[in-house]
């Protein structure tokens, strides 16, 4: 059950899952095959809640100025996409994600709307040692986007923001 904790307690927890994630998807633990695509499941799963009660909460605060919103690069964005594209970057992405041709630097608060209405069915990841990128997709209007978000440069922009409690606790 989920228990109401601040930003920065949730960007913490968020950071060990990221870092656990990467031990097991690289096999640095040498575990067998079951328990290394449970940990993967159960920390994806994990992850995942954080993300979207990050991203609900801290633009629920900024909306309504108890935050300020700060220009913090997180990763990249395409703001039009094809679906040949966003396959393309699904199937092949490797970082780094900056200086990618199409696209732009993703600032926190596009991150966390991107994180908030992301399809997916048409998201993945890149893992190693040092990097953990999301390559999430969706669309705004008529036009498909793909952002690229940096697990450890989004939470270090979190835990730049005042702490205090998550307000969204679904």
């Amino acid at each position: 059950m989920w228990k109401r904790r601040t930003f920065h307690e949730c960007a913490e927890e968020l950071e060990v899952l990221s870092q656990d994630f990467r031990d097991v998807y690289i096999n640095g633990l040498n575990l067998d095959q079951q328990n290394r695509q449970k940990i993967l499941q159960e920390s994806s799963e994990r992850g995942i809640e954080i993300l979207r009660v990050l991203a609900l909460s801290i633009r629920s605060e900024q909306d309504f100025g108890a935050i300020p919103s700060i220009r913090v690069t997180v990763g990249a964005l395409k703001r039009s996409a094809s679906t040949s594209e966003v396959s393309a970057t699904l199937s092949s992405y490797q970082p780094p994600c900056s200086g990618r041709t199409g696209f732009e630097p993703l600032l926190l608060r596009e991150a966390l709307n991107k994180i908030a209405h992301a399809d997916p069915y048409r998201a993945g990841f890149f893992a190693d040692n040092t990097v953990h990128d999301l390559i999430l997709s969706g669309n705004q209007g008529s036009n498909t986007w793909i952002a690229i978000v940096s697990l450890p440069d989004l939470c270090r922009a979190i835990k730049s923001l005042p702490d205090q409690n998550v307000q969204s606790v679904r």
